[in-house]
């Protein structure tokens, strides 16, 4: 899809809506810091775009558009050329010594 297909998509997906305090944007700024916690070892970045979609990007320069959460897993593994699993315990423990 492109950039602007992608702007004029809609209602937020159900995992952007989140109840908390904090103002809509930096929802997802958390969301985004946390996912690339996960990404970065296999390589890629996540990046906001626009406050409606996302930028998943390769260390070779190679960018491709994210719409919601649920593309993003399918995109990484075809873009890393690796299975990305977000629950795997190793990667829980990882994660929760780093913070």
């Amino acid at each position: 899809m492109c950039g602007l297909c992608g702007l004029l998509e809609g209602s937020p997906h159900w995992s952007e809506v989140i109840n908390s305090e904090l103002p809509l944007r930096q929802q997802r700024y958390a969301r985004i810091a946390a996912i690339n916690q996960v990404l970065v070892s296999h390589r890629l970045r996540l990046e906001d775009f626009q406050g409606s979609g996302y930028v998943l990007a390769s260390p070779t320069g190679h960018q491709e558009m994210i719409a919601n959460i649920d593309e993003l897993w399918t995109r990484a593994e075809a873009l890393s050329g690796t299975t990305l699993d977000p629950l795997d315990s190793e990667l829980l423990i990882r994660l929760e010594y780093a913070t």
